[in-house]
C-alpha cells in the first residue's frame, strides 16, 4: 500500500508501515525469556531451538519437559510449523493456566489475523494491552490496523506506545512518523529524524520533504549521506539546493540527472511553494527552458512565465530580480496579470 500526501504543491510519498515476520516478532517478544533460569535441560534446549526457529527439532524435546513454560514454547513451535489450530489450542490452555497469558493472547491474535479474522485479532490485541499495557507488539499491531483504516490519530497513539516500550524498534518510529505527517504534524515528524533509518526505503525522501515544508532546507540537505542516493532523494535534493543556493545552482544539479529519470515527466522540478491559495512551481523542461507555473486556485488555469536564470539573478517578463530575492518575489510575479 502506498499513500500520497499533498503538501500544497508537494507530493509526499507514502510507504506502508512495514512489519516483521511472525517468526521475527516471536523472537523479539520472547528474547527476555531466554534470560530466565531453569533446572530442566529439556526446556532449556527446546526453548533455545524455538528461538533459533528450529521448530521441528524443538517439539519432541519440549514434549519431554516437565517445566510448565514448555507448553508455551510448544505452542510457538507448532505456530512456526504452520499448525495454527494445534498452536491455538495450546495457547488457550496456557491462558487458562496462567502461563505467559499476555504472550499467548498475542499469538492467538496473530493466528486470527493470518486467517483473515481481523476483528478477533484486534480484540485479542486489546486483551493483551489490558493485561500488559506496555506490550510493544500489540500496540504495533493495533497501530498498523488503524493506519490501514486511515485512522491516523489512533495509529499515532499506538505507534507512540510501541516506540516507547521498544525504542530499538525502527518500524514503530517509522510508523509514528507517517502517522504524524498524515495529520499535518510536520514539526513533530521532523523531530523524529534521529530515530529513523534513513538508509532504507523512501523514508529519507519523505523526511526531506517535511524539512522543505518547514523551511529547514539547509538542515534537510545535511541529512543526505554521501554515496549514491535514491532517485527520489536526487530529485528532492535539487529543490533543497534551489532554496538554499538559488535556481542557478539547482539547474546545475538538475543537469547531472540521467535523462531517463525525467523522461516520462518531461521536466525537472527546481523549486516550489505555497502561499494561501497560490501554488507555484519552477521547472526545467527537457528542451532547456525554465518555466514558472502559477496556479491561483484549483479552478483557475495555470499561468506560465519563462525565466532566464544566471548566477546573478533571474529575469522574468523583462524584469530582473537578484538571485537572493527572486524566490520571495514569486507570489507577486504570479499575481501580476
Amino acid at each position: 500500500m502506498k499513500r500520497i500526501l499533498v503538501l500544497g504543491a508537494i507530493a509526499l510519498l507514502f510507504v506502508a508501515c512495514g512489519g516483521k515476520t511472525t517468526q521475527q516478532k516471536q523472537a523479539d517478544r520472547n528474547l527476555a525469556l531466554l534470560e530466565e533460569n531453569t533446572a530442566d535441560p529439556d526446556f532449556v534446549k527446546g526453548r533455545s531451538l524455538v528461538m533459533e526457529e528450529k521448530y521441528g527439532e524443538a517439539l519432541p524435546i519440549l514434549e519431554k519437559s516437565a517445566d510448565p513454560e514448555a507448553l508455551f514454547f510448544r505452542a510457538l513451535a507448532l505456530q512456526g510449523l504452520g499448525k495454527a489450530d494445534d498452536a491455538a489450542g495450546l495457547f488457550a490452555v496456557c491462558i487458562q493456566n496462567g502461563i505467559q497469558p499476555a504472550e499467548s493472547l498475542y499469538n492467538l491474535g496473530l493466528i486470527a489475523y493470518e486467517t483473515d479474522d481481523k476483528e478477533s485479532a484486534a480484540a485479542r490485541m486489546n486483551d493483551v494491552i489490558a493485561k500488559e499495557p506496555g506490550h510493544a507488539g500489540a500496540h504495533y499491531f493495533l497501530a498498523s490496523a488503524a493506519y490501514e483504516k486511515n485512522d491516523m490519530a489512533t495509529a499515532e497513539t499506538h505507534f507512540r506506545a510501541a516506540a516507547k516500550s521498544s525504542p530499538r524498534n525502527g518500524a514503530a518510529w517509522e510508523g509514528l512518523f507517517y502517522a504524524l505527517v498524515s495529520q499535518d504534524k510536520f514539526a513533530e515528524g521532523w523531530e523524529l529524524r534521529d530515530k529513523l533509518d534513513l538508509a532504507t526505503g523512501d523514508i529519507l525522501a519523505n523526511l526531506l520533504l517535511v524539512g522543505e515544508k518547514l523551511g529547514k532546507s539547509a538542515d534537510a540537505l545535511a541529512l543526505i549521506p554521501t554515496g549514491v542516493p535514491s532517485d527520489a532523494v536526487k530529485l528532492q535534493r535539487i529543490v533543497l539546493i534551489a532554496q538554499t543556493s538559488g535556481l542557478a545552482a539547482a539547474i546545475a544539479e538538475a543537469d547531472k540527472l540521467p535523462k531517463e529519470l525525467t523522461a516520462q515527466a518531461g521536466f525537472t522540478v527546481l523549486d516550489r511553494g505555497v502561499e494561501g491559495s497560490l501554488e507555484w512551481l519552477v521547472s526545467k523542461m527537457d528542451d532547456g527552458k525554465v518555466m514558472l507555473t502559477c496556479t491561483a486556485s484549483k479552478e483557475a488555469k495555470p499561468a506560465l512565465h519563462e525565466l532566464a536564470v544566471t548566477a546573478a539573478g533571474v529575469t522574468v517578463d523583462k524584469k530582473n530580480y537578484p538571485a537572493d530575492t527572486f524566490r520571495a518575489a514569486i507570489p507577486g510575479i504570479c499575481n501580476i496579470q
